[in-house]
């Protein structure tokens, strides 16, 4: 609402300063011509109407209810006739008018408003007629070439007949372009908002495949150090050391999402290696790891880390396999890596709960790949991972 009310107000003020320059406009090219030096009573009511429109130009009601615009432009058009009729020098200003309703009025009402106005334009000229006719005279008799009374009329309808068009289709394109800077405004904050959207997205990924990950095996390894602190001294010490490193582990995964907002070097095979080491002293899963991975971006670097973590997470946690094979090589085209388990497997095609296997697919979408799992009930899981070389 802001900008656009920010929108309204620019465009009232531009509206204001080229009417500005059209009332003074008006004003010089009356007061220099000669006919208040004929008619010098009608200057006080010139100086007067100059000043109404002045004072008009100063509302303009682009964002108020219909029956004000309508009213406010039949205020100004009525002004404008009374203006004609007593001949004083307002036509620039009657153009611009109709170009401003296009702001104010639907394009029927100012399709009618123009052709009203032309028909009051050419009342007016008609019920004058007879002035004319004497100036006419007058100039005849001063031996001043004229021109046909008809020809003038004519001349004058088809000056305002093209003149009106022109005035119309500029406020036209002006509410054209004034539309469309609105459907950018909507879209840059349908863009803020969907930008903003996808890193709180981005944001709960990392914590649960990153620090979520750690926190379940040190709430593991501590539970196990409660339970065998009574019978087995020896075992709860060693599950209360491996509650340290993964502390430790936690911070370190804080410090890497740092690193990776801050775009620093990421070592995806180190990285790797001490993740596979740290799963191996739970002893009770083997890990085989043959991965021959490239060097990628960061971003790509960190996305594949957090893959691979949250598969192995899965692993330990719900299938109670005894061995996990993850190996990853290089093609032509893309990147391969297969997670395979003896676990107890599970049905793909039922939905489950969690954001385990929602958020590596999520991170596989982001790299422009592949995610296939293959399991069943007693065979294990299998998860084929193939990304893209850009």
């Amino acid at each position: 609402m802001t900008k656009t009310n920010s929108l309204f107000a620019s465009l009232r003020q531009t509206v204001r300063y080229v009417e500005w320059i059209v009332l003074l406009a008006s004003l010089l090219s009356g007061l220099l011509s000669d006919y208040f030096q004929k008619h010098p009573q009608l200057l006080p009511f010139f100086c007067a109407y100059v000043g109404i429109f002045f004072g008009l130009s100063g509302y303009f009601p682009v964002a108020r209810p219909l029956w004000q615009r309508r009213l406010y432009v039949g205020v100004e058009l009525l002004l404008i006739l009374l203006a004609l009729a007593m001949r004083l020098w307002f036509d620039l200003l009657m153009y611009f008018i109709l170009a401003k309703s296009c702001f104010l009025l639907r394009w029927r009402e100012v399709v009618i408003a123009a052709i009203s106005l032309g028909i009051g334009n050419t009342a007016i000229s008609a019920w004058i007629l007879p002035q004319r006719i004497a100036e006419v005279v007058e100039r005849i008799q001063a031996g001043i070439t004229v021109y046909h009374v008809p020809t003038i009329l004519l001349v004058n309808a088809v000056n305002y007949a093209g003149s009106s068009l022109v005035a119309i289709w500029f406020g036209v394109v002006l509410v054209a372009e004034r539309k469309s800077r609105q459907k950018a405004e909507v879209l840059a904050q349908q863009v803020e908002l969907q930008t903003a959207t996808l890193e709180r997205t981005r944001i709960a990924r990392d914590i649960h495949d990153s620090l979520g990950h750690s926190l379940t095996a040190l709430d593991v390894q501590l539970e196990l150090s409660q339970r065998l602190f009574q019978n087995n001294p020896t075992a709860s010490q060693e599950a209360v050391a491996i509650a340290h490193q993964l502390a430790k582990q936690c911070l370190q995964d804080v410090r890497r999402s740092v690193q990776m907002l801050r775009h620093d070097e990421f070592d995806l095979n180190r990285a790797l290696t001490n993740l596979t080491d740290r799963i191996r002293q739970d002893r009770s899963v083997e890990i085989l790891c043959n991965l021959k991975l490239p060097e990628l971006t960061t971003q790509q670097s960190h996305q594949l880390y957090c893959i691979i973590q949250e598969g192995l997470t899965n692993v330990q946690k719900h299938a109670r396999a005894t061995q996990v094979n993850l190996s990853g090589y290089t093609t032509p085209t893309a990147i391969e890596i297969e997670l395979r388990d003896n676990g107890i497997g599970f049905n793909p095609n039922i939905t489950r709960a969690g954001f385990g296997l929602l958020g590596m697919r999520e991170r596989v979408q982001l790299l422009d790949g592949q995610f296939k799992i293959q399991s069943a009930v007693g065979q294990g899981t299998s998860i084929q991972i193939t990304i893209p070389l850009s």
